[in-house]
């Protein structure tokens, strides 16, 4: 009996061992699911998080370097701060108070210029018409009445003809030229001045014989001593002819009776060009307006013509190869892909080691078509080359703590193409780079931007070595015929530096 009941001691006190250890062994198997599987969705789903807030700091950086260059602050700095890490962007799980209960903080490299080994670098090359400010004009002056194609170096308006007998007190001369927006008058104006003499009257004492007398009295009769009745005559002296100008905005009159020449002479020519800065005129004569002259105040064989003269070249013109550049971030994900984001021309793009390369915000290369007039459709083609410079060459920055960039707008050049309806015969754009995933992404951009934009079908895109390209040839595939492609081209230099927060 004793050893019945010994027995049956030791049984329940096995028992409740092997509770504890199933105990043991159920919070073992809970803790192991959520190491297995909870705590890695938790990093992912903390990582996602992540690249979308770098993707949006991203975005807050083009958008400032846009400000900068659409409102011409070179010289102005602008500041970003971006977060490489996760650890402290999210809250973790209920049971991150263990350290092994929570997901590993994921980290980053932040980078400047240091995306590839080699340069990236965008060339431009094309037929155009491009300004030659130190050279006359090479093209053939437009005769008024004409339509401004292109923004004039000069608009010339010449008087001619003039005789002796055009030059007194009361001969005048007058011309006008004008859009619908504004108005010229060139004018060969008399210049007069009033004097007063006296003549007399004598030989009566009666004063009321003194003012009849006289039939050309101008004034009041002056008496003296009874005898002798003077009268003032006003008279006006003929001093020369000027060359005047006046100018009129939207019904103002912005100038009146500028005097371009004085004293001018019988057989000489005067000239008058409006796009003097002084006149106000240089702004507002803008291609695609009409522009009219006729002489309004005709007199002998005086006449008014005008042309237009442009200050630009056809040539084969290519920019010298600009450096791209790149802000970079690369993400150290431990438990979701890691991934690329970068800032370059204009564009944010995101690389994956597993993918191809994309574009978040399209670069600024633009194509459009203008079909307003449908016997002659222009090709649109904007670019807006961004530079990113380091005096350093670049910099680089790793770990898990924020990191801020500090950005200046250093220059703005607009790139000397012909302002007007249309200046180029074709163009070809390239993007080189070594990396075979951005390569492949430009290519792409291409095809995809001329298609929806509905370019010509000669229009070629391609991969030529390390560089992307696409060549426009407008609606003239010969290139022999007018210009049918509008092109304007800058380029925004800017200086980025990088600075460590902490950590």
């Amino acid at each position: 009996m004793k050893a019945g009941t010994g027995h049956r001691g030791g049984e329940s006190g096995l028992s409740e061992v092997v509770g504890f250890v199933l105990i043991i062994a159920l919070l073992m198997a809970v803790f192991s699911l959520y190491l297995t599987y909870g705590v890695p969705a938790q990093g992912r789903e903390n990582e996602i998080l992540h690249m979308n807030t770098v993707k949006d700091q991203f975005i807050n950086y083009k958008i400032g370097l846009d400000a900068l260059a659409n409102n011409n602050k070179v010289g102005t700095p602008v500041s970003n701060s971006f977060t490489l890490g996760s650890e402290e962007a999210y809250t973790q799980g209920v049971m991150a108070f263990i350290p092994i209960m929570k997901p590993v903080s994921s980290g980053g490299v932040f980078s400047i210029n240091r995306r590839t080994s080699a340069p990236e670098t965008l060339t431009i090359s094309s037929r155009s018409l491009v300004v030659d400010a130190a050279n006359a004009t090479s093209r053939t002056a437009e005769n008024l009445p004409a339509t401004v194609n292109y923004t004039p170096g000069h608009l010339y308006v010449t008087v001619s003809g003039i005789q002796s007998a055009d030059l007194s007190a009361s001969k005048r001369f007058g011309a006008t030229i004008n859009t619908t927006e504004w108005a010229a008058y060139v004018n060969l104006t008399p210049v007069t001045s009033l004097y007063q003499w006296y003549t007399n009257y004598d030989g009566t004492n009666d004063p009321v014989v003194c003012r009849a007398a006289p039939r050309n009295t101008n004034g009041t009769p002056v008496f003296l001593d009874n005898k002798l009745c003077l009268v003032p005559m006003n008279t006006y002296a003929y001093n020369g002819t000027d060359v005047s100008l006046t100018v009129k905005k939207r019904g103002v009159i912005t100038m009146e009776n500028y005097p371009v020449y004085r004293n001018v002479r019988a057989g000489t020519n005067y000239t008058v060009d409006l796009m003097d800065p002084a006149y106000g005129l240089s702004s507002s004569i803008v291609p695609s307006e009409y522009i009219s002259i006729r002489n309004d105040l005709p007199l002998g064989s005086i006449t008014a013509t005008g042309n237009i003269t442009y200050n630009f070249i056809e040539t084969t013109y290519q920019i010298t190869p600009i450096p791209l550049g790149a802000v970079d971030y690369r993400s150290q994900n431990n438990y979701w892909i890691s991934q690329e984001y970068y800032y370059q021309m204009g564009g944010v793009f995101l690389s994956q080691i597993e993918g191809n390369n994309t574009y978040k915000l399209p670069p600024a290369i633009t194509f459009s078509m203008d079909n307003s007039n449908p016997s002659r459709p222009i090709t649109l083609v904007t670019v807006n080359a961004v530079s990113i410079t380091n005096p350093y060459g670049g910099s680089v920055v790793g770990g898990n703590s924020p990191v801020q960039i500090k950005t200046t707008l250093d220059s703005l050049y607009t790139f000397p193409y012909a302002d007007g309806v249309a200046n180029t015969k074709w163009i070809r754009i390239g993007v080189n780079t070594s990396d075979d995933q951005a390569r492949a992404m430009w290519k792409n951009y291409f095809d995809y931007t001329a298609a929806v934009a509905g370019l010509p079908e000669e229009t070629e895109t391609g991969i030529s070595g390390t560089e992307s390209y696409i060549t426009i040839h407008g609606s003239d595939a010969a290139d022999t015929g007018d210009y049918d492609i509008k092109v304007v081209a800058t380029n925004a230099t800017y200086t980025a530096l990088l600075y460590g927060v902490g950590g």
